[in-house]
């Protein structure tokens, strides 16, 4: 009976250690799963990121304009993940404080040019300030005035009169005690449209502008009425909506506007 017993208690030995081998293993196996689980989704995360952006791209490529530059915009990779929200991430670059790379921004601009939002008198009627100004492609000179607008000092601005076709500009001195303020007659004109991607819709990008009057101030003296007058000049809308403007000049200047209320919402 002892011999029985033993035995018996041998056998439950090994069933009970090959029971808990096989729990263990089991266990091993379920954290395995989740932490693979828990990699997958930290991986998969920033290709949702890409994903939506070569989405968008692939939507709107058919609008993009001529000159867009894959290899310029660094690479494929890099333009879908600029695609997935090109308004939000060309506000991050021109509202901070650092320094800012022209073709990113060239880019950026692009990708929102391709969501055909040209020239809107709905959309242009009010009052506009300037965020970022570059005078040229090529030009290294440019403005970033997020900060002076932020903090209520003088920066550029144009209030467009839909009613009246004008937009009044004004442009500052380096240190921005005198003011350049011009009247500008414009007129919406069917050169350099576009087809909007898809629905293959015109869309208004150019007003001809002419300067009509002109005036300068500065600091505390007396407003000097200028005789500057010229024809010909011309704005193109790259993207327009109820927030920011993104114009190009006839002379290669790009200008980035928004409405005062949506700069001190990115405060």
């Amino acid at each position: 009976k002892l011999s029985l017993n033993f035995v018996a208690t041998t056998e439950l030995l090994l069933q009970l250690k090959r029971f808990t081998a096989t729990m263990f293993n089991l266990a091993i196996k379920t954290l395995a799963i989740i932490f693979l689980q828990g990699q997958a989704t930290a991986l998969v995360a920033p290709a949702a990121d890409v994903s939506t952006g070569k989405a968008n791209f692939l939507k709107y490529k058919s609008a993009l304009p001529s000159d867009f530059n894959v290899v310029a915009s660094g690479g494929w990779n890099n333009v879908y993940k600029l695609n997935s929200d090109p308004k939000a991430t060309l506000m991050s670059l021109v509202t901070s404080e650092e320094s800012t790379d022209n073709s990113e921004v060239d880019s950026l601009v692009s990708m929102l040019f391709s969501r055909s939002k040209g020239y809107s008198a709905d959309l242009v009627d009010g009052e506009w300030k300037l965020l970022y100004n570059r005078s040229g492609k090529k030009s290294p000179k440019l403005q970033k005035l997020v900060k002076n607008t932020l903090e209520k000092k003088s920066v550029p601005d144009s209030t467009f009169d839909t009613k009246a076709m004008t937009f009044e500009g004004t442009v500052l001195t380096p240190r921005g005690n005198g003011a350049l303020r011009s009247t500008v007659k414009y007129d919406p004109v069917g050169a350099g449209y576009t087809l909007e991607a898809g629905s293959k819709k015109i869309v208004i990008r150019r007003i001809m502008c002419d300067i009509i009057g002109a005036s300068f101030k500065y600091s505390k003296l007396p407003k000097l009425p200028l005789p500057i007058r010229a024809k010909g000049g011309s704005l193109d809308f790259l993207y327009m909506d109820e927030d920011i403007r993104i114009t190009k000049g006839n002379k290669g200047g790009l200008f980035i506007h928004a409405r005062p209320d949506y700069i001190q919402s990115l405060a």
